[in-house]
């Protein structure tokens, strides 16, 4: 099972929440089932293939750029709180506060 991360599920569930209605009639005419009793990576997987359905590749390419595309606040390499020094520090400092 591949992981995805997290934004490119939030954008799938975000865009199946907008088109509700449309998503969910075609998935219970197509199945019979409804997609809320799917495990959640085939939710998305169904949401995905939904919404480029037979459209031309250079606009699923478009798509799955956009999808990627991580917003700009998962960039933690540029947050020190984050950084390397201070994650260890913070590690270290936990442990000392269950010393007795």
């Amino acid at each position: 099972m591949v992981r995805l991360p997290y934004w490119v599920g939030w954008r799938l569930i975000h865009l199946a929440v907008a088109h509700w209605s449309a998503f969910h009639g075609r998935m219970l005419l197509a199945t019979g089932r409804d997609p809320l009793e799917l495990p959640l990576p085939s939710l998305l997987n169904l949401i995905y293939a939904w919404w480029v359905g037979d459209a031309p590749d250079n606009e699923v390419a478009k798509f799955d750029a956009s999808l990627q595309t991580p917003p700009a606040a998962a960039d933690l390499d540029e947050r020190d709180e984050w950084s390397d020094d201070e994650t260890d520090d913070s590690f270290a400092r936990a442990l000392d506060a269950q010393t007795p």
